[in-house]
């Protein structure tokens, strides 16, 4: 393209003039990009540290390049892929899970020190009146309903049998169908209010949670 002595491009009729500034802003956005690209390596290779030692991350910083930068690498990191491809070299996949298998389980809580975390008598049921049949019916669903709504200790009243002529019933009753919903996993445990079941009116019952 031609000039005059003042150094001033001299331009064809037939020459658009608009191609002639975007020619020239392109050349200038890049000219932008490589300056701002320039300037942004230069943060990068300028790496900061706070007062632990870890390393400040720029919006355009590359995570993996500051972790396999030598100058932050630690024996620990630097040999992490080796120490995993040592451990599994040689191992297939059934001898890893059987190896995971083998571990041992961690030491179930102790019943005494898992009913500390029981709350008091959250809500409770009288069988009072009822019949044998009646009162088991009624303390079993009482029971399973109870343990699906999350609740973790219910008292069962069962009254002493002081007015019946055969003396008390329902706390054999009531006792049998709690060793039996303890082992379906629905009861934890239970005792009776005065210790003793002949003395007591009253049974509290601790119900199997997962807490």
């Amino acid at each position: 393209m031609s000039k005059d002595k003042n150094g001033i491009t001299l331009l064809d009729k037939n020459q658009d003039i608009f191609n002639l500034f975007i020619d020239q802003n392109s050349n200038d956005i890049k000219t932008d990009c490589n300056n701002a690209q320039e300037s942004q390596e230069e943060k990068r290779s300028e790496i900061r540290f706070d007062k632990n030692g870890m390393p400040f991350l720029y919006g355009v910083g590359s995570l993996t390049k500051i972790f396999m930068d030598s100058e932050i690498e630690d024996d620990e990191s630097s040999n992490f892929l080796e120490l995993i491809e040592s451990t599994l070299k040689g191992k297939s996949q059934d001898e890893m899970m059987r190896e995971k298998s083998d571990r041992p389980l961690p030491e179930p809580v102790p019943l005494k020190k898992r009913l500390k975390r029981y709350p008091p008598s959250q809500d409770e049921l009288d069988l009072h009146g009822y019949t044998a049949k009646e009162a088991e019916s009624k303390a079993e669903s009482y029971l399973r309903t109870s343990w699906r709504d999350g609740l973790f200790t219910v008292q069962i009243i069962v009254g002493r049998g002081v007015h019946s002529p055969y003396g008390a019933v329902l706390p054999d009753v009531v006792e049998d169908l709690l060793i039996r919903l303890k082992k379906e996993g629905i009861v934890l445990w239970f005792e009776w209010d005065r210790r003793a079941k002949s003395q007591s009116g009253a049974v509290i019952v601790y119900l199997k949670q997962n807490f």
